[in-house]
């Protein structure tokens, strides 16, 4: 075990030439600055990411149509494309599976009243979703209070409605609004819940009610804008030839150009996501690389400096191993300068990039850029990687100083 001396002598060898260890120092923290904030940097991003994809179940495919926009078929161009009720049985005829599924119809604008309890009616114009209950799960909803719609809602087309919390705040105020009765478009609907989405603002503008209610009301051709299907536990490929498959047979049943890009969209947030995380899996690689040659540039420093310090040490050496000096004394002399030297360094790289963080962290929020912070285990694995450079670093001079015979030193001028 290295002994308080030891200590001693290693703090006066970097302290004797400041300038050069201070220098080779910084070359280290900022290997380890780079490495660090390009680690956060790419935590923000990921988070921002996957933030997106929490709106959404991620096992999950999305049909919409929209207008065409080549002509096909004796149809022309700019032709809306309208999904109906006879088109649910034919997408799930592609599907190996529909362990989950959701109709949608979507409105904006639509105008809702509630007469409070002091008599005053409260109003507003907010979102609509008419949807089936696993939208729930789809959507990834929270429920806050009171049941989200069931079968029976939607089989018997009832007035019933879950409520996000900007309707809830704006309509309701300080009532309980689970239970309490609203006018829809001046239809009389009842609250049975209410929730919030995490991932959209703007879904939290929103008032859902059973599919069949809202078709009925407001759909008098049997449309909807969207359907969700949950993909379950099939892999990344099986759903992928499941979504071409339903994206073919719409485009042939509508009449929609096969290279047409609008007319008929079926998005696979499986593919999608498995096309993220392996772009963010090459950036993690990539940024350990480009952070482990920053640290390799300083360790090379580390061991230059050690080696011209051994030089410039030839008779203290040469002096301490004609005194009986171990070569396990002079090994751990060199090879503790260099670790105590690279983990210093790191330690006030860490630190700098963490602070840089915390300070960057409240003005680069956005949508696809979030919470960049620190991993503690990159930390703790980046600090333990520079630990283990300084030992190798160190080593290189410490052989060299075990390669000087005692006399030879001695004559050294």
């Amino acid at each position: 075990m290295w002994d308080k001396d030891a200590w001693l002598e290693v703090a006066h060898n970097l302290m004797s030439h400041p300038l050069r260890a201070t220098l080779t120092g910084l070359s280290v923290a900022l290997g380890m600055f780079i490495l660090v904030v390009m680690q956060g940097l790419g935590f923000g991003l990921r988070n921002g990411v996957e933030q997106q994809f929490s709106d959404d179940a991620v096992n999950s495919i999305w049909v919409n149509t929209g207008r065409t926009q080549l002509p096909y078929k004796g149809h022309q161009s700019n032709r809306r494309v309208k999904l109906n009720n006879r088109d649910v049985p034919g997408l799930f005829a592609k599907a190996d599976t529909v362990p989950a599924f959701s109709r949608r119809i979507r409105m904006w604008g639509v105008e809702m009243v509630h007469d409070a309890k002091n008599g005053k009616a409260e109003m507003g114009n907010f979102g609509l979703r008419g949807v089936d209950p696993d939208h729930l799960e789809l959507e990834r909803t929270t429920l806050l209070s009171g049941r989200f719609l069931h079968a029976g809602d939607v089989s018997e087309a009832k007035k019933v409605a879950v409520v996000g919390p900007n309707i809830v705040q704006e309509l309701f105020k300080n009532e309980d609004a689970v239970g309490a009765f609203f006018r829809l478009n001046g239809v009389l609907f009842q609250v049975v819940g209410t929730f919030e989405d995490p991932g959209s603002r703007w879904e939290n503008r929103v008032a859902y009610i059973p599919f069949t209610t809202a078709q009925s009301l407001f759909r008098s051709d049997d449309s909807m804008e969207q359907v969700i299907l949950g993909t379950g536990a099939l892999t990344t490929e099986e759903t992928v030839v499941q979504s071409a498959n339903m994206l073919s047979w719409l485009k042939d049943v509508k009449g929609v150009h096969p290279d047409d890009p609008r007319g008929v969209e079926v998005d696979n947030n499986n593919e999608e996501y498995a096309i993220y995380a392996s772009i963010f899996e090459g950036i993690r690689w990539f940024i350990w690389g480009i952070g482990l040659m920053t640290l390799l540039a300083g360790a090379v420093g580390v061991a230059n400096i050690l080696a011209i310090g051994v030089k410039e040490r030839t008779k203290e050496i040469g002096v301490r191993r004609a005194l009986g000096a171990s070569n396990g004394s002079i090994v751990g002399l060199v090879v503790m300068e260099s670790a105590v030297l690279m983990t210093w360094s790191g330690c006030l790289g860490l630190v700098a990039a963490v602070a840089v963080l915390k300070g960057v962290a409240p003005m680069a929020e956005h949508e696809y850029f979030q919470n960049p912070q620190v991993d503690v285990r990159i930390a703790l694995w980046a600090l333990l990687i520079l630990v283990l450079v300084g030992l190798a670093s160190g080593l290189g001079p410490a052989l060299r100083a075990l390669s000087i015979r005692p006399v030879e030193a001695l004559r050294d001028e």
